[in-house]
């Protein structure tokens, strides 16, 4: 996976199919801790309804700091962060 794949995928990560959930499972392996990677991963396996799906849920919420926006990110179809303004 290069990293014009791994743009797009964050960009669009509704449209992760199953060759890219295999080659984001490789940059996950390589780089135990890109949570971006594991993200994209696991909502590849969402998708796909895998029966791998809870297990890496578990992986994946250990290594985020924030698992509601994990959550949201995974099961919406639409994913959208507003960042707030600090004054």
């Amino acid at each position: 996976m290069n990293i014009s794949d791994l743009t797009y995928l964050l960009n669009k990560p509704e449209t992760i199919n199953e060759k890219q959930t295999i080659a984001l499972e490789n940059v996950v392996l390589q780089f135990p801790y890109f949570q971006s990677a594991r993200a994209l991963h696991l909502k590849g396996l969402y998708n796909q309804e895998s029966f791998r799906y809870n297990y890496e849920l578990k992986k994946t919420a250990a290594h985020t700091t924030d698992r509601s926006v994990l959550f949201d990110f995974v099961t919406s179809d639409d994913f959208k962060i507003f960042q707030q303004e600090v004054y």
